[in-house]
């Protein structure tokens, strides 16, 4: 008999965190049954064997990218009810049975997800979380930051992670594989402009480790910046207006080194940011190392979209633009 849901998980490398993810996995209480389909990118460790050995079964994923293990694995999935997750993650109970539940009761519902706690192990992973739960920080701090008290659900245009209907998944051909990041919020987009709704429950969520490294979190957001090209070229109407700030600060960057008016007044609006970046980073619990997370964060990702759009601007044909990325960590 096929299990009600299945859970996905992309890796590679990931002998570090897979068991304790697993082990979250498998925990869940799921009426109908539940299996785990992990899609592992060749890992040189002993990752594929270790969720062998706790149940899970292996699918395996050549391209070594996040969208494409995503495939793999939703192609083998026996579940009507697909839920994404992530081997840096731990679910606390009754995730799963949240998603399935506002699946089930959400009328006209295409997606449902819901917030991260984020699990530092060092002062750089604490920083990030602080800023990741900012207004100032990536601009969607719901899902980065505990609910207010008796917050209900609500449409949005995308989460992290998430939980869809199989059948709808595959008729909408899965993850895009040209967004080997911003995977996520095409797919969400895409089943939003196709009538679905991306439901925020706030009784989905989940733990998740972040990078310990600035160098590591430009590096990311870096792919992010360039894969959000790629969305607002495929996508235009999926640009909103606090996605071009980082942006004109990195114009803005560009601009003080002028001799002139101009360059003055570029001069004085940076300063006017760092009072800003530093107000965030006082009141927050990252301390000064929110500082320069922040500005990573802002000023990588705005240079990541305009050297993507830059790129794509110089294709005649977009369905060729690839952007490559280091494989799926």
């Amino acid at each position: 008999m096929a299990p009600r849901v299945t859970v996905i998980v992309p890796a590679r490398n990931e002998a570090a965190n897979i068991e304790a993810c697993l082990q979250s996995i498998l925990g869940q209480r799921v009426e109908g049954g539940l299996e785990v389909i992990v899609a592992d990118g060749r890992s040189s460790d002993e990752t594929a064997e270790l969720a062998r050995s706790l149940g899970a079964t292996v699918v395996d994923n050549p391209a070594r990218t996040t969208p494409a293990a995503l495939n793999a694995a939703l192609a083998a999935a026996k579940g009507p009810i697909v839920v994404r997750f992530d081997a840096h993650g731990r679910m606390p109970p009754g995730y799963v049975e949240a998603s399935v539940r506002a699946l089930d009761e959400e009328a006209g519902a295409a997606g449902v997800g819901g917030w991260i706690e984020v699990e530092a192990n060092g002062p750089w992973g604490r920083a990030i979380g602080a800023v990741l739960g900012s207004r100032l920080g990536i601009g969607n701090a719901r899902s980065w930051r505990r609910p207010r008290p008796n917050q209900g659900r609500m449409d949005v245009e995308t989460f992290p992670l998430g939980c869809w209907p199989t059948e709808l998944l595959r008729a909408l051909g899965g993850w895009d594989e040209r967004f080997s990041r911003n995977q996520d919020f095409e797919l969400n987009h895409r089943l939003r402009v196709n009538g679905g709704r991306i439901i925020f429950d706030p009784d989905v969520w989940s733990y998740y480790r972040p990078r310990e490294s600035l160098r590591s979190l430009a590096r990311q957001y870096w792919d992010y910046g360039r894969f959000k090209a790629l969305t607002v070229a495929t996508a235009p109407q999926s640009l909103r207006p606090r996605q071009v700030a980082p942006v004109i600060l990195v114009v803005t960057a560009g601009a003080a080194v002028l001799p002139n008016g101009v360059g003055r007044a570029a001069r004085v609006a940076l300063a006017g940011y760092g009072l800003v970046v530093a107000g965030v980073a006082i009141s927050s619990r990252g301390g000064w190392r929110a500082i320069p997370v922040l500005v990573t964060i802002h000023g990588v990702w705005g240079a990541g979209l305009l050297s993507g759009l830059t790129r794509i601007a110089g294709r005649s044909l977009l369905g060729r633009v690839r952007f490559g990325v280091e494989p799926v960590r």
